[in-house]
């Protein structure tokens, strides 16, 4: 595995903030001048996190003869990806001082090995109902269809003040502290981009370490993709786009895996030389360039350059907290709800 870099965020006071990234934008070039059969293998050595993901792009950027078979398996290889990454998060991120161990955490990681490997209708029904029950059981306290269900502000408190399992205690540790509308801000959420435009802007010298679109820094994720569920655009509409919208979004995108499982995937080829994939965190995007055979050229952009761009959504978030003792704990708090790719720091002057 290479090194993925880290993020320092820095408070200076006032609403100062300062994001550092050593990510390296340019990893992409290390498939440069290979064989895209041999990129295909390299990928997974490459990306630790969301390695799945990143071969589902690839196939789309590098292998645009791939077949339907080869594209659903990708499809739900990475619908399985994107539980274990929001499980990770709830599971262990959301644990309160007197919460027990996630033992929960191992059976959901079994999960997600056997939604990977399901090779049909049967083996698809059986890990969707057993994802069901480990959210029913640990995270959600009821069915997953039944959270869904949950549309008002009055049913979510209820749900909230009622619920003794994991994301309901959480939530309700949020709400008491007042931190519901925490960063709200004005978001820019990233739009469905034209391939042909995106493909050229990819081949910017510095697009894929500092993106924008349209001249502005775009948020991706949970909370972009779910805004428009009725209990997410209350709570937006309420606290605003802060860390309880950002928060019930991911339970929505999670909530919402068991009926995606079995349901058909259609996945289309795309723009020849893209490869496009929602991942937990946002928007993968892989961009390659194929002469006689070999990789001429081969970019990367993912969701945290987005996200963590130096003036896009965790930088006008921050920049909203209030100096005070809990300054470094409530940036804390947006930046994993938020999160990033990598590890990060954050240090208040």
């Amino acid at each position: 595995m290479i090194s993925e870099g880290r993020i320092v965020i820095d408070l200076t006071g006032d609403g100062g903030v300062r994001l550092t990234s050593s990510r390296h934008a340019e990893i992409g070039k290390l498939f440069e001048g290979r064989q895209p059969a041999e990129v295909m293998q390299l990928l997974p050595m490459v990306f630790a996190l969301c390695a799945r993901a990143h071969v589902a792009a690839a196939r789309r950027a590098l292998l645009p003869e791939a077949d339907a078979a080869e594209r659903r398996a990708d499809a739900l290889a990475v619908l399985a990806e994107n539980a274990r990454e929001h499980l990770l998060r709830i599971l262990i991120g959301w644990r309160g001082a007197a919460d027990h161990p996630p033992a929960s955490a191992a059976q959901a990681m079994s999960l997600v090995a056997e939604m990977t490997a399901a090779s049909d209708a049967v083996s698809e029904r059986a890990v969707a109902e057993g994802l069901a029950r480990l959210l029913s059981d640990h995270v959600l306290g009821i069915a997953p269809d039944r959270f869904l269900e949950i549309r008002s502000l009055a049913m979510f408190h209820d749900w909230t003040a009622q619920g003794q399992a994991l994301a309901p205690r959480h939530l309700a540790r949020v709400i008491d502290r007042g931190w519901q509308g925490l960063g709200a801000v004005a978001a820019h959420w990233l739009p469905e981009m034209p391939g042909d435009e995106l493909l050229s802007r990819m081949t910017e010298p510095d697009f894929t370490a500092s993106p924008d679109w349209c001249g502005r820094p775009c948020e991706t994720g949970p909370l972009a993709r779910a805004r428009d569920h009725p209990l997410v655009a209350a709570v937006i509409e309420r606290h605003g786009a802060g860390l309880l919208a950002r928060l019930v979004a991911r339970l929505v995108e999670l909530a919402g895996i068991p009926g995606e499982i079995g349901a058909p995937r259609t996945v289309t080829s795309g723009t020849p030389g893209l490869g496009v994939v929602e991942t937990a965190r946002g928007r993968l995007i892989h961009a390659a360039q194929v002469k006689d055979g070999i990789v001429a050229k081969y970019r990367i952009l993912a969701p945290t350059e987005w996200n963590f761009h130096p003036q896009g959504a965790a930088f006008q978030s921050l920049r909203q907290l209030t100096p005070g003792s809990d300054l470094v704990q409530e940036a804390r708090a947006l930046v994993e709800a938020i999160d990033p790719c990598v590890d990060f720091e954050v240090r208040a002057a």
